[in-house]
């Protein structure tokens, strides 16, 4: 190992270590908000409706949907972190042809947080995939192997797109990925490992032509700082439902196929907060959250047989996005410009409030068309009922709390 190396590599352990610190520190305060005491309630619980959903669900069911589901997203999504920082593209471009020990690392690293990630998603598929086929079933550790190989390989393609000179390049080759792992795990649970293992040498082939004469870099530093400072963010938007986080620079997205509903708010005085916040949820990062969200809890309800399973994803989402959507709360905390406005203080929970609701209602409404369609027409309560706790706690609990937010602030 040449000095170098064990310079990068001390570099990585360097940085590892501060982001373990500060991760951990975000990590006790989620702890003493009982909310991993909140996880493994709902992990107990939902394992008990597993168990007796897997006692009446019929061996014909076709589980193939809830693999795709579950293993689909965590294996073809493989983004690396890197802990680079904008100031290495400057600092470090001259030694880049070196660092391989730092980036060695951080794919080590990566590698072992999503196989664990994948790992965990084959435990909850294994008793469904093992009800459904018995003695056909394949073997569990062999299966896990093949899913931790094309993990493997997604996280060593991710790696060579952050080289890619275009952007277009590296969106056919993710596409691709991901077409090709839905295609793989297809032919793994529904034929056979064999069958797939083939098929993943002539996919892998194929890319490897593919991407051969593309343009590449040494290192895509551009693109590796933005995507760690994009993942940076995602985790400190995660810790600010526990406690307040130093706030990276907002990503903006134009979007402009749905920007334009705040069109239709009012030109007042006392609609400016609603304009502001609105443009916020839909040109930010939380918008994204929230669609992806409700398109997964859509997805789920319609592939759904149990009445029990469609009622609890319909609740679960509508929740969880609820908790989003409080943290737009503290995306304008900082922003001196409404000060020098002549706004009214109490205008700004109102709108906060009554953004909350409708990007709920609106999540409520796509959500309810797959399970209507599902299920009998007396089920058009649990959206109405939902609707008016859904309008009570936006109403009274979270407008009393960002007046009393608002207060303090001022």
């Amino acid at each position: 190992m040449s000095h170098m190396d064990m310079n990068t590599r001390s570099l990585w352990q360097q940085r590892f270590q501060h982001y373990m610190k500060e991760s951990i520190g975000y990590w006790q305060y989620a702890a003493r908000s009982n909310f991993l005491g909140l996880v493994l309630f709902l992990v107990i619980l939902a394992s008990y409706y597993y168990a007796k959903i897997l006692q009446r669900l019929p061996t014909d069911y076709p589980y193939l949907w809830f693999v795709l589901l579950l293993l689909v997203p965590s294996i073809a999504s493989s983004p690396i972190r890197t802990l680079v920082r904008s100031a290495d593209r400057m600092f470090l471009l001259r030694i880049e042809h070196q660092m391989g020990a730092y980036f060695r690392s951080s794919f080590i690293y990566s590698f072992s947080l999503q196989a664990i990630l994948t790992f965990l998603a084959w435990v909850v598929l294994w008793p469904l995939y093992h009800h459904c086929l018995g003695a056909n079933a394949q073997h569990f550790l062999l299966m896990l192997v093949f899913l931790l190989l094309i993990k493997t390989a997604n996280l060593l393609a991710s790696w060579q797109e952050s080289r890619f000179a275009h952007e277009r390049a590296r969106m056919v080759s993710a596409s691709f990925r991901w077409l090709a792992t839905i295609a793989l795990l297809i032919l793994q649970f529904h034929y056979h490992m064999l069958w797939a293992s083939a098929a993943a040498i002539v996919l892998i082939m194929i890319w490897l032509a593919l991407t051969r004469f593309v343009s590449k870099y040494m290192i895509g530093w551009d693109y590796l700082i933005a995507r760690e400072r994009q993942q940076q963010a995602r985790l400190y938007a995660f810790f600010n439902w526990f406690v307040d986080v130093p706030a990276l620079p907002t990503r903006i997205t134009r979007r402009a196929w749905v920007s334009g509903l705040t069109r239709f708010i009012p030109f007042r005085q006392d609609a400016s907060y609603l304009y502001i916040y609105m443009k916020t949820l839909l040109r930010t990062e939380l918008f994204t959250i929230i669609l992806r969200l409700t398109v997964i809890g859509t997805f789920a309800i319609a592939v759904s047989s149990s009445s029990t399973a469609r009622i609890a994803i319909f609740l679960i989402c509508l929740l969880v996005s609820l908790v989003q959507l409080t943290s737009l709360e503290r995306a304008h905390r900082y922003t001196f410009w409404l000060d020098m406005y002549p706004l009214e203080r109490h205008w700004k929970a109102g709108a906060l409030a009554l953004t909350i609701w409708l990007a709920l209602l609106a999540e409520l409404c796509i959500l309810t068309i797959p399970l209507l369609i599902r299920s009998s027409p007396m089920y058009i309560l649990l959206p109405l009922a939902a609707l008016l706790v859904i309008t009570f706690i936006c109403r009274f609990i979270l407008l009393r709390k960002f007046q009393k937010n608002a207060l303090l602030e001022s």
